[in-house]
């Protein structure tokens, strides 16, 4: 096996060693000066952390890193590398890990993303909020982000796959450690629809408490902009907003209910300067996101026997009620009705002091 720059990044994760110690080693030292070095030429322990140096020396084996790849290959994931990061996530600020684990379409993380992220335990106005921006964002040629979480990020994942668009998915777990469970057929709906779910730990690594707060910078850094849709006064959604303002990102916040606990987080993120999300149009305008507008696809209409007469008569043109009355033979206050009920299903329009036209 030839040792590459790629193949180097995945010895060093797999020996350990965290996402800051590296990013301070990478700033003094090349990863070929690594992995000549270690053990040889670099051979304090202090660098690295005794345990994780002694796993370095030990791992530096083309055996076994053939061996680990061959694995991956069976498990269908893949691992990119920090040296072909997009250059937002490849920021300092933004800690970059030393790889992520991957499955599905890589190409997304150089997409215009947005991510949509909230409290586990969301109100109905959350969820909804959530399934509107999200399928919005996705209608305008936006990929949503979000952590794969119960309440706000469930709701924005299934909102971007049921609209078509296309969704990434930051685990707080390995990629075979889909948490919470619930979520595994989400998780494969994800994929299914050309979607992306990313890790920085090891496929086997199971869910950790401390590990959805530290995964939390990465759903900011891959993202041009966040949403934080609804978040109560501890939500873990705070963090990641926390991030993104250090990363330079725009903080975008949902108006909540200010007499609800699931929105004082969001609200007062309104108060200490966050955008208004009102509607994804605003959030794209905001990032400058060359986006396509929604278009709005006419509902299908059942019609009655007496509004497809009515629709068949102003066809030939507009009509004023008393025409209309004529034409249909039908008592004044039952054209009324028809004429409402036709109205607020988009049919027609009244024009002016009543005149009827088609829609």
């Amino acid at each position: 096996m030839r040792i590459t720059e790629d193949i180097i990044y995945y010895w060093l994760s797999v020996s350990g060693l965290s996402a800051r110690r590296a990013n301070a080693l990478l700033r003094r030292y090349t990863p070929l000066e690594l992995w000549e070095g270690v053990g040889n030429t670099i051979a304090d322990p202090g660098l690295f952390g005794d345990k994780v140096f002694d796993a370095l020396v030990r791992y530096r084996n083309e055996a076994f890193l053939s061996r680990e790849l061959e694995q991956l290959d069976a498990m269908q994931i893949s691992f990119l590398p920090r040296n072909r990061f997009p250059e937002r996530l490849a920021q300092p600020e933004v800690d970059p890990p030393i790889l992520l684990y991957y499955r599905g379409n890589i190409s997304l993380l150089d997409t215009g993303c947005v991510a949509v992220v909230g409290t586990r335990a969301c109100s109905v106005y959350g969820k909804t909020a959530a399934e509107r921006l999200s399928a919005d964002l996705c209608g305008n040629g936006v990929t949503v982000v979000s952590g794969l979480a119960s309440g706000i990020d469930t709701y924005a994942h299934r909102a971007a796959v049921k609209a078509g668009g296309k969704t990434v998915a930051v685990l707080g777990s390995g990629l075979n450690c889909v948490a919470p469970q619930s979520n595994a057929g989400l998780y494969a709906d994800i994929l299914a629809s050309g979607g992306l779910a990313v890790s920085e730990y090891a496929p086997r690594q199971e869910a950790a408490r401390f590990r959805f707060p530290e995964r939390n910078r990465i759903i900011s850094g891959i993202s041009m902009g966040v949403i934080v849709v609804e978040a109560g006064e501890r939500s873990g959604a705070l963090i990641t907003a926390s991030y993104a303002a250090e990363q330079n990102r725009q903080v975008f916040a949902v108006p909540g209910n200010i007499t609800s606990i699931k929105s004082v987080g969001s609200n007062r993120l309104l108060w200490d300067g966050a955008l208004p999300a009102l509607t994804a149009d605003d959030v794209c305008d905001t990032l400058h996101l060359s986006f396509r507008k929604i278009e709005k696809k006419p509902r299908a209409i059942q019609l009655d026997i007496f509004g497809q007469k009515i629709y068949n008569i102003l066809q030939s043109g507009d009509a004023s009620f008393d025409a209309l009355v004529v034409k249909t033979e039908l008592p004044p206050h039952k054209l009324s009705a028809f004429l409402s009920a036709l109205e607020i299903d988009g049919v027609i329009v009244k024009k002016q002091s009543n005149i009827y036209g088609l829609a």
